[in-house]
């Protein structure tokens, strides 16, 4: 049938809350037959990774982290994750309706939109109980039948060509047939600097690297009926197997550009996970998980998972386990389930780093509202990023702040996370970005602390932090911010409160507007204190 994503969680007796059990499901009888029938696999895309030798299951793997240091990595066996616990299980659900609304970026049932913690077994998409997966899977057939009736030739519509054994990619006639001005006067008009020895030559059109027919059915479905300049030059070379460089600008289309070698490579892998993409952001991930299944549909045994912080950890392990091709994650998640030994990467053949780039210029200096605030976010930013971080406040002596600040002003630390006692007076030339992880309590104590970049002239950068705790300000915000040219987000234009303040306000000047003598008034003013009069 299908097999629920989440992972059942049992308290032992003692209540330390520390222990949780794993759901022990039976692995697909298919992704097993498919791992033994393949001897070793394909050197189609063969990188410096891929011609390492395969190491026993047993042993220690290194695979370079995020940071640039040698992570050591251990395979764990099914029976050593569920060591010294009982399995347990849960019914699936039968109705909708019973389901929970999914969190953002959670799985979400492809029928009603509820959390999709089932992935169903014919189509493997997710679906959140057995209602949804009888509309899905009628869905489906109605869909079938329908293209059968209105295309009895099953032409490109619907491809159902079997893929073939494994992949190289070898350039198009067209491509070949071309002279070398007529490449290079290519790359001119569409802006392409290509550095490196033997480049390969772009591609025009997607059918020049011959991918299966579901994958042009998908591209074409998603809206990509030609290859954007990044993507023309930057899919086959990474089709070869070569390391890339690549920058382009912000919807230059860079995500497809480097899905599509991934899907290639991780397609014709036997083992599990073969593809890594790492993002420095939730949402980010979020969005190349959204593209990369659309561009997988009906592609065979092609899984993902999203491996981010910020969302429930147990259901992003129990999808690890699923024989997936493809980890999304963001550095600091990812870095906490290899602490675990809850991942093996020594199938690795790809892996993608999407903006390495800093998106900031040290040091930042962030606003908290109390001292223990200050001490935890700043190990916590100095623990998932790396980053060199420090706390300073009222309860650390004065040879204490006056060492942190001087380090501030020559660029010993990074971040420096301060309650209120930054907030004044000082001209911190350095800094060029704010952060308000806590909004103040008052307009003009955000007005102090934002001051602090652009000081003499400077140019900088603050970000703030709001929820519904500083409601009562949010219309003095808007009015601050908005005559920078700041984009404000939508919640806080849309906010109820909002619109309350700016309504009360208005009424205000209204009033005080009525209450004052000029000449256009002054006749009217005069009459309604005679008529007044004459009543009493």
């Amino acid at each position: 049938m299908f097999v629920p994503r989440s992972l059942k969680i049992k308290r032992h007796a003692n209540g330390d809350g520390k222990s949780c059990v794993a759901k022990i499901i039976k692995s697909d009888p298919e992704d097993l037959q498919l791992d033994k029938s393949r001897d070793a696999p394909v050197d189609a895309l063969v990188t410096e990774a891929a011609t390492t030798p395969d190491r026993h299951s047993s042993e220690s793997c290194p695979f370079p982290s995020p940071g640039g240091q040698l992570a050591e990595v251990h395979s764990v066996s099914p029976e050593q994750g569920v060591k010294d616990s009982h399995p347990s299980e849960e019914p699936v659900k039968s109705f909708s309706k019973t389901q929970r609304w999914a969190e953002p970026g959670e799985p979400v049932c492809v029928v009603c939109g509820r959390y999709g913690e089932y992935i169903c077994d014919r189509t493997d998409e997710d679906v959140c109980s057995l209602e949804c997966k009888a509309k899905h899977l009628l869905q489906v057939k109605e869909k079938e039948e329908k293209s059968k009736l209105s295309n009895p030739q099953k032409a490109d519509s619907e491809p159902e060509s079997p893929l073939n054994a494994s992949y190289v990619y070898k350039e198009h006639p067209f491509i070949l047939n071309l002279q070398e001005n007529q490449i290079e006067n290519l790359k001119q008009q569409l802006g392409i600097l290509v550095q490196g020895q033997e480049v390969t030559r772009p591609i025009i059109d997607f059918e020049h690297c011959s991918f299966p027919e579901v994958l042009n059915h998908n591209l074409k479905k998603s809206g990509y009926e030609v290859p954007t300049p990044i993507q023309m030059q930057m899919i086959p070379v990474g089709l070869l197997g070569r390391d890339i460089l690549a920058s382009a600008d912000t919807g230059s289309g860079k995500t497809a550009a480097f899905l599509l070698p991934v899907i290639m490579r991780a397609l014709f892998e036997s083992k599990t996970p073969s593809a890594l993409i790492l993002t420095p952001t939730r949402e980010l991930a979020i969005q190349i998980e959204r593209q990369a299944k659309e561009l997988m549909s009906g592609l065979p045994r092609m899984k993902t998972v999203l491996l981010v912080g910020g969302l429930p950890l147990p259901p992003q392990l129990y999808r690890l386990q699923q024989h997936v091709k493809v980890i999304i994650a963001t550095p600091g998640r990812l870095l906490d389930i290899i602490k675990q030994s809850s991942v093996e990467l020594c199938g690795i053949k790809i892996v993608v780093v999407d903006e390495d780039k800093k998106l900031f210029k040290p040091p930042v200096l962030v606003f908290v509202d109390c001292k223990l605030g200050a001490d935890l976010l700043s190990e916590a930013v100095q623990k998932i990023t790396g980053l060199k971080s420090i706390s300073i406040h009222s309860e650390k002596s004065q040879i204490e702040r006056k060492n942190i600040l001087k380090g501030l002003l020559e660029g010993d630390y990074e971040v420096v996370v301060s309650t209120g006692v930054l907030g004044r007076g000082l001209d911190l030339i350095s800094v060029r970005l704010v952060v308000n992880f806590d909004m103040p309590s008052s307009m003009d104590e955000y007005v102090h602390q934002v001051g602090r970049v652009g000081r003499l002239g400077q140019n900088g950068t603050a970000i703030t932090f709001i929820n519904n705790n500083s409601k009562r300000l949010f219309w003095d915000i808007a009015k601050r911010v908005k005559p920078t040219g700041s984009i404000l987000p939508p919640q806080l234009l849309n906010s109820p409160y909002l619109h309350d303040q700016k309504r009360k306000e208005q009424q205000k000047d209204k009033q005080t507007q009525n209450d004052l003598v000029t000449g256009a008034n002054l006749m009217d003013i005069i009459r309604k204190h005679d008529k007044s009069n004459s009543q009493k």
